[in-house]
């Protein structure tokens, strides 16, 4: 029988074909359906458990898996797709399990509620400034800008956003290149600052991408040099508008000052 170790594939190629490592008897087999149970969620196809060891164990909680004369209630799927009889389950996991299930069922329609919300708050403040606008006889089309609608009393308001998504293309390479050769050229007597702003400028951020501002910044610099200019060109010439997304923020006045707390619909800023 062969030894379970750290490096053992679950699957294997032999001169026969392809084996598949069977939990239940704990050893290899043809990957065939006659020795697994067939398991859709599997990547391959076949769940972890044979027809075999079931027959052998079906009086040994936790061996093989259930099969048609055995409550399937009594067995947890593992992560891996493996069927584990509930009595080989610790009490912890059993609680985290059911923790777990608890807060996803109460989130679940949670999300929903803000996502209609969201779809009929828009529909609601765009249903209006169409309304306002045919004082003017004027027929509002197409994407609406940026907006605040003020109750009468000042004390509160509701913000419409639209933000667009601005990517670069390979042309940014060529910018950065350009980049290179200014600062090649200023090594002797530059300061070490801008050579830091500029690197930074194009590392990414945690989520894998340019941050856009930063390099937009550097189009702010004041500097003369022909080379740095056509770098700056470089970046003008790759920006692209991939599109936009539109945000809805509602705002409550403190008192009569001049100041607005965010109301935050916000998960993390609640």
């Amino acid at each position: 029988m062969t030894t379970i170790t750290e490096d053992r594939p679950m699957i294997r190629e032999t001169e026969n074909g392809k084996e598949k490592w069977c939990s239940g008897c704990r050893d290899y087999h043809p990957a065939d359906e006659e020795h697994f149970y067939r398991d859709a969620k599997s990547a391959t196809g076949l769940s972890s458990w044979c027809r075999k060891a079931q027959k052998a164990n079906t009086d040994s909680p936790g061996q093989g898996g259930p099969d048609q004369n055995m409550n399937r209630r009594d067995f947890w799927e593992d992560p891996q797709g493996r069927f584990v009889h509930v009595d080989n389950i610790k009490e912890i996991d059993k609680a985290r399990d059911d923790l777990v299930r608890r807060l996803v069922a109460r989130a679940m329609p949670l999300q929903k509620a803000l996502r209609d919300f969201k779809e009929f708050a828009f529909d609601e403040v765009y249903a209006f400034v169409d309304i306002s606008a045919q004082d003017y006889d004027v027929q509002m089309g197409g994407k609406k800008g940026n907006m605040n609608l003020p109750t009468y009393d000042g004390k509160f308001r509701v913000q419409i956003q639209n933000a667009e998504d601005i990517v670069f293309d390979e042309r940014l390479k060529v910018a950065k290149e350009l980049i290179d050769q200014c600062l090649s050229k200023w090594t002797e007597g530059s300061r070490a600052e801008i050579r830091t702003i500029i690197n930074d400028a194009f590392n990414v951020n945690q989520a894998g991408k340019i941050d856009t501002r930063r390099i937009l910044a550097l189009r702010r610099l004041d500097i003369a040099d022909a080379d740095w200019r056509k770098a700056m060109e470089a970046i003008s010439d790759s920006l692209t508008v991939s599109g936009s997304k539109s945000y809805l923020r509602v705002y409550e006045r403190i008192g009569r000052e001049d100041k607005w707390r965010h109301i935050s619909l916000d998960f993390a800023n609640l």
